[in-house]
């Protein structure tokens, strides 16, 4: 379980230094689909890279199965990391590795070398993806919606408990975006791997998260459950994303 308490995080020194991320308390259970949404600026790509620590918040707690991982460091950083892995909206892929190099490339980090053991699981993520005759490609010889695949694959190399996904089917046409929602939604379920989705994007909100929480101004201004707040938006953020406003009123 992920608990996140009281989290903020500026930039600046000062008191009134502009805040990312503004007292933000958020509980994500095991084996969850959690959706962070807000417009541009809320401070959802913030909030992610908080929690795998690409960037350290200002102050507030993030609990990982009841452990502050806030202050890791080293090794202890490193491990951690191998259980948060992380999907990105350009994909990431290394240009001038193979399909397999790149889902091989997180065993090639963690200890230097990648064993035949390695790039057997490597093959099969690659098969559960539906990519692993692609293995021999490389990334420029692939759609959007396939690199997306074999990021995925890669993110599962390391058998993660966790996947943030940072605006990861923004750059995908629809039926990319299907397809690659519809895989997230079948490796949760079949592994219990808690998935967090962040996106601006109601429709994808819709399609594969069980719980939502909303984000305005760096603040948590709406959570529950995906039904609820789809039927009943209560904060003004959630209804301009549901497109719920009059805007000639």
């Amino acid at each position: 379980m992920i608990q996140i308490k009281n989290l903020c995080k500026s930039y600046g020194a000062q008191p009134d230094a502009p805040h990312a991320l503004d007292d933000v308390s958020i509980d994500i259970a095991d084996g969850d689909v959690m959706g962070i949404i807000g417009m541009s600026g809320a401070g959802k790509s913030t909030l992610v890279r908080c929690i795998n620590l690409l960037e350290r918040p200002t102050s507030g707690q993030i609990l990982v199965d009841g452990q502050d991982v806030t202050g890791l460091t080293g090794a202890a950083l490193r491990a951690y990391r191998r259980r948060v892995a992380m999907i990105f909206q350009n994909f990431g892929l290394l240009a001038q590795k193979t399909v397999l190099a790149n889902v091989c490339f997180p065993y090639l980090a963690a200890t230097g070398r990648v064993t035949a053991q390695n790039r057997e699981r490597a093959l099969q993520l690659l098969d559960l993806v539906g990519m692993a005759d692609r293995a021999d490609s490389y990334p420029s010889q692939l759609s959007g919606g396939q690199q997306q695949r074999v990021a995925i694959a890669r993110a599962l190399a390391c058998e993660p408990e966790y996947i943030l996904c940072d605006e990861a089917t923004s750059a995908l046409d629809p039926a990319s975006t299907n397809t690659v929602l519809k895989l997230l939604r079948q490796i949760n379920r079949e592994t219990g791997v808690t998935v967090i989705v962040i996106t601006h994007s109601m429709g994808v909100v819709e399609k594969i998260c069980k719980n939502v929480v909303v984000l305005e101004h760096g603040r948590v201004v709406e959570r529950g459950s995906v039904a609820d707040v789809f039927a009943a938006p209560q904060s003004q953020a959630a209804k301009v994303l549901l497109e719920r406003v009059d805007w000639d009123a």
